[in-house]
């Protein structure tokens, strides 16, 4: 979800062309005036549609053809935003750093978040007989025996704290 709604966009921009000054107008409604600016080239660019938040995936070989267009053009990254309808200038500074360092491998959309948990079953684990564990099977299971003796361990010290609390005279 955008921060901005679009209709609060669009009075920024028609107040920013009607009467101009992008400090007066950011001051005014108290937002940044980068942000005054951006959506200034955006509505520029694309009308009412460049106000809309774009949150989507962008195949390599687009990221290539916005650096290829910014070279040709001799322009920064923030009109080139604009013209290309991406949400930040920081996403391109980003590819263009990404591009310098790897190429067009590098501008691959990478898997966001966490990585999942391996599929590790200690069920299937501890099932299994000793004599055909594998080293590494050996040692998660003797990671997870520590690990449920720390935790016996803490549950009784804590339950022994709460008795002693209980029976001391008030």
């Amino acid at each position: 979800m955008s921060k901005y709604s679009k209709q609060f966009k669009l009075k920024v921009v028609k107040e920013f062309l009607k009467s101009g000054g992008l400090k007066r107008v950011s001051h005014l409604f108290e937002i940044s005036h980068s942000d005054v600016r951006k959506w200034a080239l955006a509505y520029q660019a694309h009308g009412h549609s460049g106000l809309n938040p774009s949150h989507q995936r962008h195949s390599p070989q687009f990221k290539v053809q916005v650096l290829q267009y910014m070279a040709q053009h001799q322009i920064s990254a923030r009109p080139a935003a604009a013209h290309f309808g991406i949400g930040s200038m920081t996403t391109i500074l980003q590819w263009q750093k990404l591009y310098n360092e790897g190429g067009i491998t590098a501008l691959a959309n990478r898997q966001r978040g966490q990585p999942p948990m391996s599929q590790f079953n200690i069920k299937a684990l501890l099932k299994k007989p000793i004599s055909e564990l594998t080293p590494a099977e050996l040692r998660r299971r003797l990671e997870y025996a520590e690990a449920q003796a720390a935790y016996l361990k803490k549950l009784e010290a804590l339950a022994q704290s709460k008795a002693t609390k209980e029976n001391k005279p008030k």
